[in-house]
């Protein structure tokens, strides 16, 4: 819910005509990881789905990448991170 409040998303969001959810999963994509999005309503599972008609600028991409994080990523703090 924070990233629907951040101004650089609603900025992009505007730019490209879209949403701020698929301006974030249009990220994720170019980004190479596969999203997986959800939700209860058919009106919003076509708009997640309709993320491959644009594409987001290298520089635009830059700002998203280096914008401040939010939020939590669901790992302990006090615990050491595990890469596979």
């Amino acid at each position: 819910g924070q990233a629907f409040k951040r101004e650089l998303l609603k900025e992009m969001a505007a730019k490209y005509d879209r949403t701020v959810a698929q301006i974030c999963i249009r990220w994720i994509m170019q980004k190479g990881v596969i999203p997986l999005p959800k939700s209860s309503t058919m009106e919003r599972m076509k708009e997640n789905q309709d993320i491959f008609s644009f594409e987001i600028s290298t520089e635009d991409m830059y700002r998203l990448e280096t914008m401040p994080q939010i939020g939590w990523s669901g790992e302990h703090p006090d615990r050491e991170r595990v890469y596979f």
